[in-house]
């Protein structure tokens, strides 16, 4: 089963109510959205309540979903928009609008976030398509495919090492490429390329 063909089983699986799914997904953007959060909060406790928060919307809202075959950028929306109400509430409660920046939420932040996250994937594919065609393959079998080092070094007939000097690179060059340091920059780094 291909990576695609296994993200979409395990969204189908959580629309469905299954823990299991939850959990696969829990397992594989707690830590990206935690790390994130806390460079932006500055707070473990704030970032852990910040990826709490992530997950109870996706649990609440799992059979309402209208995603068919991946749950990430429906998870950079949630957390996009998690940690800009934290700093909204920041904002009101010490008074920090020039430190933090005038955020105004609407309620079609969705939107908002999902147009965005759609124009960081363009970008994102005209800096891949920038990279050597060696590490294009071996990026897209990583990230994509979801294949290890070690089995990528099979397919290819190379060696570990040299797969993680290529990913190693072409990681560099996407986080250099696609770093303009807004928000929803650094969190599709964080999510997508980390």
């Amino acid at each position: 089963m291909s990576g695609e063909q296994h993200q979409r089983k395990i969204i189908r699986n959580l629309q469905k109510g299954d823990v299991f799914s939850f959990n696969e997904i829990y397992r594989q953007y707690n830590k990206k959205i935690y790390s994130f959060s806390l460079s932006y909060l500055k707070n473990r406790e704030d970032a852990e309540g910040a990826v709490q928060e992530v997950f109870l919307n996706l649990w609440r809202k799992r059979a309402d979903l209208k995603i068919q075959y991946e749950i990430g950028p429906y998870l950079f929306t949630i957390t996009y928009n998690t940690i800009r109400k934290h700093f909204c509430k920041l904002s009101r409660e010490r008074k920090h609008l020039e430190k933090y920046g005038k955020t105004v939420l609407t309620d079609d932040d969705s939107t908002n976030a999902g147009i965005e996250y759609r124009n960081m994937v363009e970008l994102a594919e005209d800096a891949i398509g920038q990279l050597p065609a060696r590490q294009q393959t071996i990026y897209h079998l990583s990230m994509r495919d979801g294949l290890t080092s070690k089995e990528i070094a099979e397919k290819l007939g190379i060696s570990d090492r040299t797969v993680e000097n290529h990913l190693y690179r072409a990681k560099s060059y996407l986080k250099k490429a696609l770093s303009d340091n807004r928000l929803i920059s650094l969190l599709f780094i964080w999510l997508y390329i980390r």
